[in-house]
């Protein structure tokens, strides 16, 4: 127990580990999301948007269509449940960042590594049973553009999370790597729900929503841009030398696949921020403004937001197009 507890650096405990924080997760996501993050939800006055909000930006950013608010609603408290998983692997890692060390320290940040490869062991398991073995509305519910994005991102946790805490339980930038990726997407889709419960077609909404995105913006660029391009150079170099070459070519092929996933994030969370700067409380389509921005990886070519006049004269053309002015021929 005590080896489990200090998380051990050898294969089987690792492994123990690894799937006693996947019973964890399984059950603990989904008791907190049906019995706190619901009824929490359920009594507050903006359930409605906030449900609606979430569908969309579901539909747009992750390709998922729910055919019910019931659903909608059942998922987006998931979500809420997950998003705490991010926390509680962040927080694992953080004695570390304030400078502690020692074997307590380094076993707490591996627990924190594994608390994200469990939750996305579990996570893979439940997929691919309902896309093997599920019902039409299971499969429904894993579209393949979703599945490739996680693929992505749980290439790094499943394949690396073991290893390095093996071979460098404690190395502090390992522990600094795991805390930046739980915890910025932690932040990023606290921001985003705090969002969605927002009024933005008042001046004190919108000045609230464009402090949401602005801390975004910065919490992507260091965690997911900068930092983690020089914490994953720090890892690469330790590896180059120390001679070992399977953490080299295992390493570096999943920094780069994260980092194409970050490149995505970085460039959404951009994009959210310019174009919600631009946007004004009294815009007719706001709220729709905000999910097209909220979206995360959502195509930005479908995001171009068109002003009232605009849309009048493409009306007007429409109509012309169409030969609505067309004088008609009289019967000889």
């Amino acid at each position: 127990m005590l080896s489990l507890l200090l998380c051990e650096g050898t294969l089987g405990a690792q492994v123990v580990c690894t799937s006693i924080w996947a019973v964890i997760w399984f059950f603990a996501i989904k008791y907190s999301s049906q019995n706190i993050f619901a009824p929490w939800v359920s009594s507050q006055p903006w359930k409605d948007q906030w449900t609606e909000l979430s569908a969309k930006c579901f539909k747009a950013g992750f390709f998922i269509e729910f055919k019910t608010t019931e659903e909608v609603f059942a998922f987006a408290c998931l979500f809420l449940a997950i998003l705490c998983q991010h926390l509680v692997g962040g927080l694992f890692c953080l004695p570390s960042l304030l400078g502690a060390s020692g074997s307590v320290v380094s076993a707490l940040a591996c627990h924190g590594g594994l608390c994200e490869a469990g939750w996305e062991l579990q996570d893979a398991v439940t997929r691919a049973h309902a896309v093997l073995f599920g019902d039409e509305k299971a499969k429904a519910m894993n579209p393949t553009p979703l599945l490739i994005i996680l693929c992505l991102h749980h290439a790094m946790g499943l394949s690396m999370v073991i290893p390095m805490n093996i071979l460098y339980r404690d190395n502090p930038y390992y522990h600094e790597f795991v805390f930046l990726l739980q915890a910025a997407a932690f932040f990023a889709m606290a921001f985003q729900n705090y969002g969605f419960t927002l009024d933005v077609k008042t001046a004190s909404g919108l000045k609230q929503m464009k402090v949401c995105v602005t801390c975004t913006v910065a919490v992507m660029l260091w965690s997911r841009g900068f930092r983690y391009a020089f914490i994953g150079y720090k890892l690469i170099s330790g590896f180059y030398a120390d001679g070992n070459t399977k953490m080299l070519c295992a390493g570096g092929l999943v920094l780069c696949m994260m980092g194409v996933l970050n490149t995505l994030f970085i460039a959404d969370s951009m994009g959210k921020f310019v174009k919600f700067m631009k946007t004004t409380h009294e815009d007719e389509d706001v709220h729709d403004n905000i999910v097209r921005i909220h979206s995360s990886l959502h195509r930005h070519t479908s995001t171009l937001i068109m002003s009232n006049g605009r849309k009048e004269w493409a009306k007007v053309r429409g109509a012309v197009h169409m030969g609505a002015f067309k004088t008609p021929k009289k019967d000889k």
